[in-house]
């Protein structure tokens, strides 16, 4: 039996589809959905600038992490550079709005008991930690698909969670 489900999410469009698809499993089976999303130490730049490809978050993150901005950025970029360096906290405002976004859409889809995460530390070791800390029955993921050489030579996350999960893993394709 399924009764706590969790979903990681970076705010791709794959990670988007494995929300839906984990909130419509919520929803139908009435099971608490926890969304996680996890920030990577170290992040650099120009790596954070390709956390979120919806360019839509560039105007909410930006309000809260320099509220005193003259010009909204029009781009993750942009943004970056306007936030003189400081971009571990620019990362985790990101974090936290694509967390929170994804737990508005989840609910919009009729999920009801819906949480939000939001860690630091490797993707898929983060994503492991946590369903095992939650006692989740099911990690939903998606995939990045990754190249064949690049995959075989360093594995993807979705990859490392199967091979590693306490419960049961869904990979949206």
């Amino acid at each position: 039996m399924i009764n706590h489900i969790l979903v990681a999410t970076d705010g791709s469009d794959k990670a988007r589809e494995a929300v839906t698809m984990a909130a419509n499993l919520a929803k139908a089976l009435g099971t608490r959905l926890t969304i996680l999303h996890v920030i990577l130490h170290g992040l650099r730049a120009e790596e954070a600038s390709h956390l979120a490809e919806a360019e839509h978050l560039v105007r909410r993150v930006s309000v809260v992490a320099i509220p005193r901005f003259e010009r909204v950025p029009g781009s993750m970029s942009e943004l970056f550079r306007a936030s003189q360096g400081d971009i571990g906290q620019m990362v985790s405002v990101l974090g936290d709005r694509i967390a929170d976004d994804a737990a508005q859409y989840a609910r919009s889809i009729g999920a009801n008991n819906v949480e939000t995460r939001v860690e630091p530390g490797d993707y898929a070791e983060t994503i492991l930690a946590v369903a095992e800390e939650l006692g989740a029955d099911m990690i939903v993921v998606g995939s990045r698909g990754l190249g064949r050489l690049k995959g075989m030579l360093v594995g993807s996350v979705s990859q490392k969670i199967i091979q590693h999960a306490p419960c049961s893993v869904t990979v949206v394709r």
